[in-house]
C-alpha cells in the first residue's frame, strides 16, 4: 500500500519574508494585496517573537486573547483587531509587506527540491486560489531509511525547524488523508496507541466536575496507521477534505460538520446534492482515485547518480578515489548549466547505504555557494572539505549529486591593460573574496562566516548584528540565497532596526563595559549628576578638559530589566576622546568606547 508524507508550512508568505530578514520576527508582519479599488486585504500575518509581555497576554482571555486575523480581512479591520489584542503600540510597529506570489512559488519549489532528501517524489499542492502552502512526497520506499514512519515525520519536521521554518507533517495512505492529519496534528492520536490526557477540573459548590482534554505540548507531526485514516480522522470538520466555503455551508445546513459524517452519505446523495468537488475529494481521501503528485514546474535543475554493483565499505575506498567520482558527476552536472549560462549556487550530495541491509538514513551533504560559479575545480575542492568534516557509513550503495539551486554566472571582458588593485580588476577580486569565504564556510562551517552590520538600538554593545557575507558579492540575489543560509544573529529590539548616524559612537568598544569605581580605575565629578572631571583607567590619570552631554539610553521594559545610562563624550588634556556614562540606578561610572 502506498504511503504519502504532507508537510504544511503555516503562513508561508509570512515565513518566506521572515527567512530573508529575520529582524522582522519582532515586530507583526502583514502580507497585504491591493484589491481593484484601492483596499488593502490581509495575505498572510504572523507575530513570530512578541515581547514576553505579549506572550503572556496571549494566553489569557478577553483584551489580551490572540488576534485573529483571517486572510482576506482588510488592512483597516486588521489593525483594530490587533490594537484590540496587544495594544495600539503593537498597530505603530506592524510591517507592512506587499504580496508575490511568484517569490512564494519559486521558494517553495527551491524547498521541494530540498526535501528530495526525504523522498525522491516531491509535489506541490497549489490552491484554488493559486497559493501554495503544502508539498506532498511519496515515502512508500523511503520510510525503512529513517527507521520507520515515526522516525522520517519528525526529522522532516525538525530539520526545517532547524533552518528556521515552521512546519507540521503527517503520513497517511493518500495524500488527502496526510494533508487533513497535517493541518490537525494535535487532534490525530499518536501512532503508538496511547489514549490523550485527561484533566479532571473541580468546580466550586458541589457542582460535578468538568473533564477536559489536555496534551502535555503541541504535536508537529502524525502518523496515520494503515487502514485507519477513516477512523481516526473522523472526527477533523470537514474544511479538512479541502472543499470550498460554500460546499461547507451546504453540509452544515443538512447538520454534517464532520468527516466521519460525510463518509457515511451514499454516492447517490453526494452526487444529486453537492458539487462534484466534494465526491473528488471524498474518493481521493479513500484512495479510489489516484492524486498524482506533480514535481516543480519549470526547466528541471540536473542531478547525476551512481550505484555501485554490490555495497561497497569505505575503510576499503581511498579518499581520492570517492572524490573523483563526485568530480564526474559534478561536471556532469555542471555541463547543462553553462551552456546556457548559469552556475552552481547550492548543490546536495547523497551518499546511499543500508539498501540491501539495514534499513538506515542516506548521508546528505550540502554545499551552499555565496555566488554562482561555473569552477568545477572549486565545487570538487568544496565538497572535499565538507566531506572532511563529516563522518561517512561504513559502506555505500551508490552516490547521487543534484544541483538544487542555480544563477546566472557574470561575465566581463577583461581589461586591454589591466588595472585595479593589485594587478586585478574589480569583478576578479570579487570573484576570489566570494571563492575564499565559500572555502572558509566549507572548512569552519556556514555559521562561521559572517559580517557584522550595525543596527539602531538604544543599548550599543547590542547594535549590530552577524550577517552573511553575500549582502555585498551578490546584490540582487537574495531570493536565490535564502533556501542556504540565514543570518546568525538579529537586533534585539522591538522595532525595525536603523543605522545609528555616524560619529554618534566611537571606532573602539570593548566587549562589555569596563567598570571604572573598582581596581581599575576611579572617577571623579563636581557634581552628583554633573560630568566628571577626571577618571583614573588602569594607571593613567585622565584630567578632562570638556565634556559634552549627558545623552541618555533607556531601554524598552518588555527586554527585561532596565538599562538607563547618562552618556558623556570627554576630552582630556593630551587630546583624547573618550566615551564615559552613569548607570543610573547606583551611579557607577563606566568606560564604553575611545574615538579616534
Amino acid at each position: 500500500m502506498p504511503r504519502f508524507m504532507t508537510i504544511w508550512l503555516p503562513r508561508w508568505p509570512v515565513q518566506r519574508r521572515l527567512l530573508q530578514k529575520p529582524e522582522l520576527r519582532r515586530v507583526p508582519v502583514f502580507v497585504c494585496r491591493r484589491e481593484r479599488r484601492g483596499a488593502m486585504t490581509v495575505v498572510s500575518w504572523a507575530w513570530a517573537e512578541p515581547p514576553p509581555a505579549e506572550r503572556r497576554k496571549g494566553m489569557t482571555s478577553g483584551r489580551g486573547a490572540r488576534a485573529a486575523i483571517p486572510p482576506g480581512m482588510s488592512l483597516a479591520e486588521a489593525m483594530a483587531v490587533l490594537a484590540v489584542a496587544h495594544g495600539s503600540r503593537a498597530c505603530h510597529v506592524a510591517e507592512m509587506q506587499p504580496d508575490d506570489p511568484a517569490a512564494d512559488h519559486e521558494s517553495l519549489e527551491r524547498l521541494a527540491r530540498w526535501c528530495r532528501r526525504f523522498s525522491p517524489v516531491v509535489g506541490i499542492e497549489e490552491a484554488a486560489d493559486g497559493s501554495a502552502e503544502c508539498l506532498h512526497l511519496d515515502v512508500t520506499g523511503t520510510a525503512g531509511f529513517f527507521g520507520g514512519e515515526e522516525s522520517l515525520v519528525r526529522t522532516a519536521v525538525w530539520t526545517l525547524a532547524a533552518r528556521g521554518l515552521h512546519g507540521r507533517a503527517a503520513i497517511a495512505d493518500t495524500p488527502g488523508a496526510a494533508w487533513a492529519a497535517a493541518h490537525h496534528t494535535d487532534s490525530v492520536m499518536p501512532s503508538g496507541g496511547a489514549a490523550p490526557l485527561l484533566i479532571v477540573r473541580r468546580a466550586a459548590g458541589g457542582a460535578s466536575p468538568g473533564v477536559r482534554l489536555a496534551s502535555r505540548r503541541r504535536r508537529r507531526w502524525a502518523v496515520v496507521p494503515r487502514g485507519e485514516a477513516a477512523t481516526l480522522l473522523a472526527g477533523l470538520s470537514v474544511a479538512a477534505l479541502r472543499i470550498d466555503e460554500t460546499t461547507v455551508a451546504a453540509l452544515a445546513e443538512v447538520g454534517i460538520n464532520t468527516i466521519g459524517g460525510t463518509l457515511a452519505l451514499s454516492t447517490r446523495s453526494l452526487a444529486a446534492r453537492f458539487s462534484p468537488l466534494l465526491s473528488r475529494r471524498l474518493a481521493e481521501f479513500r484512495g479510489t482515485v489516484a492524486e498524482p503528485i506533480v514535481p516543480p514546474g519549470g526547466e528541471a535543475l540536473p542531478q547525476e547518480s551512481h550505484s555501485f554493483d554490490f555495497p561497497v565499505r569505505t575503510v576499503d575506498v581511498d579518499e581520492q578515489q570517492l572524490v573523483d567520482l563526485i568530480e564526474r558527476l559534478l561536471g556532469r552536472c555542471l555541463a547543462p548549466l553553462v551552456a546556457r549560462g548559469e552556475g552552481v549556487l547550492a548543490v546536495q550530495l547523497r551518499l546511499e547505504h543500508g539498501a540491501r541491509t539495514t534499513a538506515a538514513a542516506p548521508t546528505v551533504i550540502d554545499v551552499g555557494l555565496f555566488r554562482p560559479t561555473a569552477s568545477l575545480p572549486h565545487l570538487v575542492e568544496l565538497v572535499r572539505l565538507r566531506l572532511a568534516r563529516r563522518r561517512l557509513p561504513a559502506e555505500i550503495d551508490g552516490v547521487a549529486v543534484e544541483v538544487v539551486a542555480a544563477g546566472t554566472v557574470s561575465c566581463r571582458q577583461r581589461l586591454l591593460f589591466g588595472g585595479g588593485v593589485g594587478g586585478l580588476e574589480s569583478a576578479d577580486a570579487d570573484a576570489e573574496v566570494a571563492m575564499l569565504l565559500d572555502r572558509l564556510a566549507g572548512r569552519l562551517g556556514r555559521a562561521a562566516v559572517f559580517e557584522p552590520q550595525s543596527v539602531g538600538d538604544a543599548q550599543p554593545e547590542h547594535a549590530w548584528i552577524a550577517t552573511p557575507p553575500e549582502s555585498r558579492l551578490s546584490p540582487g540575489s537574495r531570493s536565490a540565497r535564502d533556501r542556504v543560509s540565514r543570518p546568525t544573529g538579529m537586533a534585539r529590539g522591538y522595532a525595525m532596526p536603523r543605522a545609528m548616524p555616524v560619529g554618534r559612537r566611537p571606532i573602539w568598544m570593548p566587549p562589555r563595559p569596563i567598570p571604572l569605581d573598582g581596581p581599575e580605575g576611579e572617577v571623579v565629578a563636581v557634581a552628583p549628576d554633573g560630568p566628571p572631571a577626571r577618571f583614573r583607567f588602569g594607571d593613567v590619570l585622565h584630567h578632562i578638559v570638556q565634556a559634552h552631554g549627558p545623552e541618555r539610553i533607556e531601554t524598552a521594559w518588555w527586554r527585561g530589566p532596565t538599562v538607563r545610562r547618562d552618556y558623556y563624550v570627554v576630552e582630556t588634556e593630551s587630546g583624547e576622546r573618550f566615551w564615559l556614562f552613569r548607570r543610573l540606578r547606583d551611579g557607577g561610572w563606566f568606560l564604553h568606547g575611545m574615538f579616534a
